[in-house]
């Protein structure tokens, strides 16, 4: 019993010690910088969206889950012909694509729903708009929305820290 309360006198130490150094990091964050940068990611979403053929580009499911069309080593006439037109474009659009992807499954539902209605769909919605579909003030929504995007900075590594912009 005595080791068993050790352990876990140890462990509940490791997650204080743990939720300490998160935080220092979090506060070393540049919070303009790191909006400005995941908006940058957000606006080269919207311009690799507009300049992929359709068939390559993610869907949008009713779960609010991005799911990419398949690369494995299926022929596709319309694929293949499209790679032979920008062969450079569409790897890197596919690389983006998957990276951004891996950072935004990261996101809870609501919070890939707020992405998506703000940046991502084809006529992004206001502001007000998402709040009230959501059943939240406006207030609480700015919260949610920055709390989204300051995850999504995180899982995609493109937050700034101070002082080194």
């Amino acid at each position: 019993m005595f080791v068993v309360t050790l352990i876990q006198d140890e462990m509940a130490l490791f997650a204080v010690n743990e939720e300490v150094y998160i935080m220092e990091i979090l506060k070393s964050i540049d919070g303009k910088a790191t909006q400005q940068a995941i908006e940058k990611v957000l606006r080269q979403y919207r311009t690799y969206q507009l300049t992929t053929p359709e068939d390559l580009l993610p869907t949008i499911t009713p779960k609010y889950t991005l799911e990419m069309p398949s690369f494995g080593g299926t022929v596709n006439s319309k694929v293949e012909n499209a790679a032979i037109k920008n062969v450079e474009h569409y790897k890197q659009a596919e690389k983006f694509f998957e990276r951004f992807n891996r950072g935004f499954y990261k996101l809870t539902r609501k919070e890939r729903q707020i992405i998506i209605k703000a940046f991502l769909d084809e006529v992004p919605m206001f502001n007000y708009q998402i709040a009230n579909e959501l059943n939240v003030s406006e207030r609480t929504f700015y919260r949610m929305k920055a709390q989204a995007l300051y995850k999504l900075a995180l899982a995609l590594r493109v937050e700034v820290y101070q002082g080194k912009r």
